[in-house]
This record gives C-alpha cells, sequence and structure tokens, in this order.
C-alpha cells in the first residue's frame, strides 16, 4: 500500500513539470528535472520513468518519450535542441542520451563551436545499460543496442549493435 501511495504521489509531482501526459503515466523521479526557459517535456501513454532518470535541457529545447516507454533507473537526458525516444521502447537503466558536444571544439586552425544535433529514437527499440546515444544520431525502428556501447553514427532498423564506437553485429534481429 505504501508503495502505491508513494508512486501516485510522485507520479503528481513529475506530471507538474511536464508539458503534456499521456493516461496511465508513472514517474518515480520528482526532483530530476533541470528544464531552461520555455523547455518542453512531452510524455506519452503507458510510459514508466524510474527513479534518478535525470532531464536536463537547455532554453527551448524538446523531449518527446512515446507511449508503452520504460526509462530504466538512473538513464540521463540532456537535451540542448531535441531527443525524441519512440513508442515501446525498453531504455534500461543509465543510459545516457547527449545532443550536444558541451563544450566548443575545433582543431588548428578552425573556429571552436559546440556541436548540437537532434537525437531519434524510432518505436521498439531496446537500449541496454549503461549505453551512450551522442548528438545526431538516428535508431532505426525494431534495433537493439547493446550494454555500454557508444553510439556515434545511425543505426539502421532491425539491427543489433555494441561497442565504441557501436558497430553492427547482426541483422534482422527481432526482440520482444
Amino acid at each position: 500500500m505504501f508503495d502505491n501511495l508513494r508512486d501516485r504521489y510522485t507520479t503528481w509531482l513529475v506530471k507538474r513539470k511536464l508539458t503534456s501526459c499521456g493516461n496511465n503515466f508513472r514517474g518515480r523521479n520528482p526532483g530530476y528535472f533541470f528544464l531552461g526557459e520555455g523547455a518542453e517535456v512531452h510524455v506519452g501513454d503507458n510510459v514508466l520513468i524510474e527513479r534518478r532518470v535525470r532531464i536536463s535541457t537547455g532554453e527551448k529545447a524538446r523531449v518527446y518519450i512515446g507511449d508503452n516507454t520504460y526509462l530504466g533507473d538512473g538513464t540521463n537526458i540532456l537535451a540542448v535542441r531535441e531527443v525524441r525516444i519512440g513508442q515501446g521502447c525498453a531504455i534500461s537503466w543509465h543510459v545516457l542520451f547527449m545532443d550536444t558536444s558541451s563544450h566548443p571544439f575545433a582543431v588548428r586552425g578552425e573556429e571552436p563551436r559546440t556541436l548540437i544535433a537532434p537525437i531519434t529514437v524510432n518505436d521498439h527499440v531496446w537500449i541496454g545499460c549503461r549505453a551512450v546515444i551522442l548528438k545526431g544520431v538516428t535508431v532505426g525502428a525494431g534495433a537493439v543496442i547493446a550494454n555500454n556501447a557508444i553510439v556515434t553514427r545511425d543505426v539502421p532498423p532491425r539491427t543489433l549493435v555494441g561497442g565504441n564506437p557501436a558497430r553492427v553485429i547482426k541483422e534482422d534481429v527481432i526482440w520482444e
């Protein structure tokens, strides 16, 4: 009974931080939202955001989490522009999404600049624990990202990727 009451209370606290929220949402991370001015977080139906999931945004950034998606403990979404997670996704614990290089960078002769590009995770994607999804990446529908993978390039649909940097390990994968 206490767990149910706590879930209802933390969900109520989280909903106050969201721009929009679908039905049957549960949020267990009430103190882990750090939103820039004008930022928006949209959550679909039947979404569960576990404890210590941190969502940090820049000004006017957007975060979208699709229906029937699960975000595991300690996942961190850092969105300066946009992070979009599709429907039916299973995001394990301590996964990092980062749509920015965070600091200005250049090679000799170039002007240093901070690189920013949106992240898109399409529907029915499984991301293993401690994976990192970096700026500009699109993950295809039905893909699986292995534990500890560092994803720096687009992931084709229905493939298993792993390693640092992540590379295709298997094609035509199916997961339930």
